[in-house]
């Protein structure tokens, strides 16, 4: 008997989560630079990548806070708005 893989169009967690993170960037340099009209530094840009990098880290090391990829989308999502805000402001 032969173990059937499973199909490879099927994206992973890191995918699904690593494609939020990568819209919030991108969303997030376009709407501080041509929205609100803020010169903000490059750091500040990939703060929505913090917390995928953080859920690689916690996927390697075995720790299962926030377990889900909709927590940690969520998370990434609620960093960017925060963001947003803060300069908004």
């Amino acid at each position: 008997m032969s173990e059937e893989s499973p199909p490879t169009s099927v994206p992973t967690d890191d995918l699904k989560l690593a494609a939020v993170a990568a819209g919030c960037t991108v969303g997030l340099t376009l709407v501080l630079q041509f929205v609100l009209n803020r010169d903000v530094s490059f750091l500040v840009r990939l703060a929505p990548l913090v917390p995928y990098f953080a859920y690689l880290v916690a996927k390697r090391t075995g720790v299962d806070a926030l377990a889900s990829v909709r927590n940690w989308s969520a998370l990434t999502v609620a960093l960017t708005v925060a963001t947003l805000l803060y300069y908004a402001v």
